[in-house]
């Protein structure tokens, strides 16, 4: 056992718990003393630091993820002074305070003497401007790696001891940046890899799940530093109410932690012992392998929270770029700390100022593309996905049709075509409405009437744009939607049947003569909010073809959900797709593996493509490649798709002509 595994501290994270209000931070404050929490914690962010200026501009061109973050953190906001009020009224209570600044503009409050402890969270690990510069203000420094690979976490050893000049206490935390996550995305056994990797360092756990049996067990492993959000209400809105303690559960946490390591000081227990003696079986499989795995979830929580770099002016071709040439901004989209660390950068062609660094303006060799004349998919033609403020730069990569996936603010503000496209059309319906989720399958009023009143919004902006694009002068541009029937928890209280029928009747009110409405299969474990969600329809091939017969209506098919369905029910890919052929009006096309990694690039998956484009040759449907961020960095993601389908299709004709 280490030297130091005599005690574990406790960290109570306000975060934005708070909600932007004063009054209930001095609250989480008294309870975090009540408690015995050695620590309370604050996020201190500048929002026109943390962003990137093209986004301040307009952040309803973006991501639904982004627009909803970017919201609340404004919302939670507050002013330095209150902060520093809350700094010494913490102290008057004798608690410790730790900071975590999101920007350097912020980390100057970490000078103050009332800061006792400097916290970097997952989304700036790979940010070594605010990491060395955190080091120089000589305090203790606690380091996140939610949302960072294994190479990663190697990297910043050597970053630590480049910077740490002053010998700064440093503790390093095993985290996973899900909200909540899997417990099979936790992997525990991974602090014992950190404990060889940081042999001079303290290793702790900063938990985001459901309760806090994982957090026990990290105990074992050899945390000694326990972090863990704190909540009034797990209900309340806001992204981290629901992967939050109560004053009574982080209390509960700390009784039983003590009572584990009091017990372990006097007897070595094997693990299987360890978790029957503590009764903590329920949580065997956050235990997991000794390996860092970043989820697919949390990879897209870090293009939403982390920082990427940009250029601070224009730059011309063979420049040398250094790191006093960049920053870095939300939301992360190109080039992070770490992989600009690795060496000086000489571009091979001319940036501007506010561009995000991307590896093709230094390498030649990254650009792959894909001969569109050449691709040849049966009767099928294919599209790429945009914004509303961003489909021009896919329709001039010539693509057959343009996916417009919508945002709630773009309903209600549209930037509307100027032009007309030869592209056909087909809108993506957003997927909340008012920042909360859409669900025609539910008993409650208010959320039936929010996502009514998100269709009304659609057949508006339909009519308005569809005229400047090519449809389907008899079905209307095609408009997918989600359906609903999903939950926060396993259990549900209306039936499968009840929702179904819900969702029959809901149809018939917003179902229009001006579009083609498509209903998307669903994967069983959807993330929203950045974490887990439990679908309870929508899921089962025989269940949607049933539903279309009687509803009158087609699908478009997503090859990801399909899949993560086809292994939950553990159910042949082929098989299951086979029995919904003929309702499959349109396809989403992206990898998948496992039950919810979802949206990966094609060929990084478990789906057999080959055997996929030969069971679909005969339909007469059009596609997109759907992989998770393929819009960023110029469609990049959407462009390595659609060169692996080339490939694809060529070894197909081969075996044809064969």
């Amino acid at each position: 056992m280490k030297k130091f595994h005599n005690k574990i501290e406790f960290i109570s994270e306000i975060g934005i718990n708070h909600n932007g209000s004063f009054a209930l931070a001095k609250k989480l404050i008294n309870q975090s003393k009540h408690i015995n929490c050695n620590y309370v914690k604050f996020q201190v962010r500048d929002i026109n630091e943390i962003y990137h200026p093209e986004f301040l501009r307009n952040p309803s061109n973006s991501e639904n993820a982004n627009q909803y973050i970017y919201n609340e953190l404004k919302k939670s906001n507050l002013t330095k002074l209150n902060y520093i009020k809350l700094f010494k009224y913490s102290k008057k209570v004798d608690l410790k305070v730790m900071v975590t600044p999101f920007d350097t503009k912020s980390l100057n409050l970490c000078k103050r003497k009332e800061v006792d402890a400097i916290k970097i969270g997952s989304p700036d690990f790979d940010n070594i401007q605010l990491i060395s510069e955190a080091l120089k203000i000589k305090k203790p420094l606690f380091i996140s790696t939610g949302m960072s690979e294994e190479n990663e976490i190697n990297s910043i050893k050597h970053i630590l001891n480049k910077y740490n000049l002053h010998k700064v206490p440093i503790n390093i935390f095993h985290c996973v940046s899900s909200y909540p996550p899997n417990d099979d995305e936790i992997n525990l056994k991974y602090i014992k890899v950190l404990l060889k990797k940081f042999p001079k360092y303290r290793i702790g756990y900063s938990g985001h799940e459901r309760g806090f049996i994982p957090s026990l067990i990290s105990i074992y492993f050899g945390a000694t530093i326990i972090e863990r959000h704190l909540t009034l209400n797990k209900e309340s809105d806001g992204p981290d109410h629901n992967s939050s303690l109560t004053k009574k559960e982080f209390k509960e946490l700390i009784l039983k932690s003590n009572f584990i390591l009091e017990k372990m000081k006097y007897r070595k227990f094997g693990l299987d012992i360890f978790l029957k003696n503590f009764n903590l079986l329920k949580g065997f499989s956050s235990i997991g392998k000794p390996i860092k795995f970043v989820s697919l979830n949390s990879n897209f929580n870090r293009k939403i929270l982390g920082k990427s770099a940009i250029y601070k002016k224009n730059f011309k071709k063979n420049n040398i770029i250094n790191f006093q040439d960049i920053r870095f901004v939300s939301p992360g989209k190109g080039i992070s700390g770490l992989d600009f660390y690795k060496g000086k950068k000489k571009l091979i062609k001319d940036v501007k100022k506010n561009d995000y660094l991307s590896n093709e303006h230094f390498n030649s060799n990254l650009r792959k593309k894909f001969n569109r004349k050449k691709i040849k998919i049966y009767n099928k033609k294919w599209g790429l996905i945009g914004r509303l403020g961003d489909y021009e730069q896919f329709i001039d990569d010539s693509s057959d049709l343009i996916e417009i996936h919508l945002t709630w603010r773009e309903l209600l503000n549209p930037k509307l075509p100027n032009k007309d496209y030869k592209s056909e059309l087909v809108i993506h319906a957003p997927e909340y409405f008012n920042d909360q989720l859409i669900d025609f399958t539910s008993d409650n009023k208010k959320i039936i009437n929010n996502s009514l009143e998100m269709m009304e919004n659609l057949g508006k902006l339909v009519e308005k744009i569809k005229n400047n694009f090519y449809f389907d002068e008899i079905k209307g541009p095609k408009v997918v939607l989600h359906p609903g029937g999903h939950s926060e928890k396993s259990i549900i209280y209306s039936s499968k049947e009840n929702k179904y029928r819900n969702l029959f009747k809901n149809l018939k009110k917003i179902k229009s003569k001006n579009y083609n409405l498509l209903l998307e299969n669903m994967p069983p474990y959807p993330w929203y909010y950045g974490g887990k969600f439990f679908q309870h329809i929508f899921t089962d091939t025989k269940e949607i073809k049933n539903f279309c017969k009687e509803a009158n209506i087609n699908i478009c098919y997503d090859t990801s959900h399909a899949k993560l369905s086809s292994n939950l029910l553990k159910v042949n890919f082929k098989n299951f797709t086979q029995n919904i052929l003929q309702n499959i009006e349109y396809l989403h096309i992206s990898d998948a593996a496992k039950l919810y990694q979802e949206g990966l690039q094609i060929g990084e998956g478990e789906i057999d493509f080959k055997m996929f484009f030969n069971l679909v040759k005969n339909l007469k449907v059009n596609f997109v490649p759907e992989v998770w961020n393929g819009h960023l960095d110029n469609g990049r993601g959407f462009k390595e798709a659609m060169y692996q389908i080339e490939k694809i299709m060529k070894k197909i004709s081969v075996k044809k002509n064969c």
